[in-house]
């Protein structure tokens, strides 16, 4: 990634504070000027500041934030920020309000202005910058008087104060801002954060677009704490847009975002976040792909497509099975190869093996498959076993396409045979990529039979089309950049080391496509150098990477990388007893099974210690669920899993599996807890909330630390209680602001909170 010499930034900075928008700032002390009626926080919402209302300074506000829309631009380490804040009156009277608008430190406004009312043009606006000291001072100022707590969220950062500005009744006024700063990072790696509220309470509209443009290679966007969805891409330029959940709003919490350059055929980056007693932590390994070898340069593929034309898949279902096999034949070049297997009652194929796709051939292949036609049983076990022990060819790499919709009903039925005659016949390590298409689907059979073999499942639900997902999953394996790939520790001299890491996810690591990325989590046990090793096979052949790693330099920041590996451990748990379940003498005496407890157990810890919620935990946040008595929670969350478990296929079991493969590949934290549900809608949970790395659970009107979750004492007798807006909540807020903590007083209700070793209990003034 291009690096910038002092002079060049030193001449940015100059250039920009020359410049009369930056004049226009105000040097009137911050503390000189009273409150307006509403405080425009456009991460959060709008704080009324008069009349006080006993039910908090929030109720009753006229002016609203109606929307924030934010266009990002980093061109070679240099981020121009641009924030359209819409500012409303729903009252029939004029208001006042100004802006408040957390800016990060080192960054340089270089746009301001306001538009004007009924298209007049709007006078020069002004504003104060306020640097950290009085920032926080500001932030102190809003806790104790207007007795909100929302800024101190925010604390470490400058603060914009706007100057006051008149919202016509009924109207709306825009706000346009602009900053521009210089980015850091580590490495080929550069960091960029925006503000925004932690609160699931969000109600503000956000829209996020990214642009990033660099003179060197591009190896990876990422984003550990929203989803984003690529527009266009290139080597040197990306563009991107967050992605809105299904009711339409953003993900809340600060949106983080990494851009990753590298120079070869991969580049890695390392997150991460110290443990609280300092001795160990977790660790994120970013791996991306840098340049990315001609077409010509890249191994063939060798794709058998295997098509279940049982009597359950006839009409749309076949027609659009058919017409996605015709998509994957298309799409292969010319050289490459392809064989095609059909299934029902009895197994067929087009070629004895794997056929060159020539043009000589390519009419045979298109009529083989219009010729098909859906009747009969399925026999699953008998085309995975044509499909897997038939002889490769060299130099290729060999991908299935697996497509079935429903339960064997011929041949080998039972679901752990069939699994384990899968892993055991792959003797070519075939990558399989299977689909289930509506609920008639043994989903952790798919699943399984697809993560072994560094391949994935999809589940394509009645109302979606087949065709479509097929491609989509044929699209992204175009161009295998680097495959087989394994993980290697060593010490700081190059010694392997079996101690640096624990409970390394992925197990088994896919390969990398072309705009691929691998997400490796794990724990580390020691602060102490070593070093991580990436091997694997290129054109080139093999190819190892190296990156030295020191967690002796790990800070308790990164908070996103705890909860990534917490999501993928539970996957784990979660998907073990599954597979376990697979045979149904296990299942009958699962519960009995003391492995099956200890299982459990560690789910629920790592579900109150991070907030994850999964089908097996998610009673903890509904109401009626009694949190504190840690055993009778154990008892629930085990009956649940036997229960889940004895669901292996419908729409209940295609619905578990899904939420275990979300989890497992989850590339950002996922916040609200999304589940899909039965009917494959993704479902936000409100009912558990993660603020700044800790996990609270609300009950009716109050929310309890997951610390405390399991701890019916601490529930019951707190040590102490504090009262809004008291003279102890001040001090409170200080000792929490200290702590990096303060966040937490933005839930709204009461709060049972750990702090210091004492349990206190935050309440709203009657």
């Amino acid at each position: 990634m291009k690096s910038y010499p002092l002079p060049s930034l030193l001449s940015i900075g100059l250039a920009l504070a020359a410049s009369p928008l930056a004049a226009s700032a105000s040097n009137q002390p911050h503390d000189l000027r009273p409150w307006c009626s509403h405080v425009v926080l456009p991460q959060s919402g709008v704080i009324r500041t008069a009349p006080a209302t006993a039910q908090g300074a929030h109720a009753g506000a006229a002016v609203e934030v109606r929307g924030v829309d934010a266009d990002i631009s980093i061109v070679d380490g240099i981020a121009t920020t641009k924030l359209t804040i819409a500012v409303g009156n729903a009252s029939a009277s004029p208001q006042e309000a100004e802006v408040l608008l957390p800016v990060p430190r080192g960054a340089v406004i270089s746009g301001f202005a306001l538009e004007g009312i009924s298209g007049n043009p709007a006078p020069a606006a002004s504003y104060d910058v306020l640097a950290k000291d009085a920032a926080i001072a500001t932030y102190r100022t809003i806790v104790e008087q207007l007795r909100d707590p929302a800024l101190l969220e925010f604390a470490g950062d400058q603060l914009l104060r706007s100057h006051v500005f008149p919202v016509e009744a009924g109207g709306t006024r825009t706000i346009r801002v602009s900053y521009e700063e210089v980015l850091t990072g580590d490495g080929q790696r550069l960091d960029y954060a925006l503000a925004r509220s932690e609160s699931l309470g969000l109600a503000v509209p956000w829209s996020i677009d990214v642009s990033v443009r660099s003179s060197s290679v591009i190896a990876d966007v990422y984003s550990p704490t929203h989803g984003l969805e690529a527009r266009s891409t290139g080597p040197h330029a990306r563009s991107l847009k967050v992605a809105a959940r299904a009711d339409g709003r953003l993900e809340p919490g600060p949106f983080r975002l990494s851009v990753l350059g590298g120079d070869g055929p991969v580049a890695t980056t390392l997150f991460s976040s110290q443990d609280p007693d300092g001795r160990g932590g977790w660790f994120l390994l970013l791996a991306g792909i840098g340049d990315v070898p001609a077409r010509e340069d890249l191994p063939p593929r060798e794709v058998s497509l295997v098509i279940d034309r049982s009597g359950s898949m006839g009409g749309a279902k076949f027609d659009q099975a058919i017409a996605a096999a015709r998509q994957v034949l298309e799409g292969l070049d010319f050289g490459e190869a392809i064989q095609i297997i059909d299934y029902a009652s009895d197994v067929e194929r087009f070629a004895p093996a794997p056929v060159i796709k020539t043009k000589a051939n390519l009419p045979a292949l298109r009529a083989y498959l219009d010729g098909l036609k859906a009747k009969g049983g399925t026999n699953l076990d008998g085309a995975l076993q044509l499909a897997l022990r038939t002889d490769v060819i060299e130099g290729f790499l060999p991908v299935v396409l697996f497509l079935t919709d429903g339960l064997p009903t011929e041949g080998e039925s039972r679901e752990h045979v069939i699994r384990d005659r899968a892993m055991e016949g792959n003797v070519h390590a075939r990558r399989i990529f299977t689909f289930g298409v509506g609920y008639d689907v043994n989903a952790s059979l798919l699943d399984a039979i697809a993560d072994r073999s560094r391949g994935r499942a999809t589940y394509v639900g009645p109302a979606e089309n087949v065709e479509i997902a097929v491609a989509d999953v044929f699209q992204d394996l175009s161009g295998p950049v680097l495959t087989d790939l394994e993980f290697q520790v060593a010490s700081a001299d190059g010694v392997e080391d079996v101690r640096l890491v624990r409970d390394v996810y992925p197990g088994i690591m896919p390969d990398l496509y072309e705009g691929d990325r691998l997400l490796l989590v794990g724990r580390y046990t020691e602060p102490r150098a070593g070093q991580f090793r990436l091997e694997g096979t290129s054109a080139a052949g093999k190819v190892t990477h190296t990156l030295d790693v020191d967690f002796a330099k790990a800070l308790a920041k990164n908070l996103f990388v705890p909860r990534l590996w917490a999501m993928r451990r539970i996957a784990a748990l979660e998907d073990s007893i599954r597979q376990a379940g697979a045979n149904p003498a296990a299942l009958a005496s699962l519960q009995d099974d003391p492995k099956f407890q200890e299982t459990v157990a560690e789910m629920l810890q790592l579900a109150t210690e991070h907030g994850i919620l999964t089908d097996s935990t998610a009673f903890l946040a509904r109401e009626g669920t009694q949190l504190g008595d840690a055993s009778e929670l154990l008892a629930t969350a085990c009956q649940i899993s036997c229960d889940n478990n004895g669901a292996r296929s419908g729409a209940s079991g295609v619905a578990q599996q899904s939420n275990i493969v979300s989890n497992r590949g989850q590339a950002w934290v996922n916040g609200s807890n999304t589940l899909y549900d039965e009917e494959g809608k993704a479902v936000a949970n409100g009912g558990v909330q993660t603020i700044q790395g800790r996990t609270y659970f609300r009950r009716g009107a109050r929310w309890t630390a997951g610390a405390l979750a399991l701890d019916e004492a601490a529930q019951a007798a707190p040590g102490s209680e504090v009262i809004v807006g008291t003279p102890e909540y001040t001090t409170l807020c200080e000792t929490l602001l200290r702590c990096g903590r303060a966040a937490e007083l933005t839930l709204e209700g009461e709060i049972l909170l750990e702090i210091d070793g004492k349990v206190t209990l935050i309440k709203q003034p009657h």
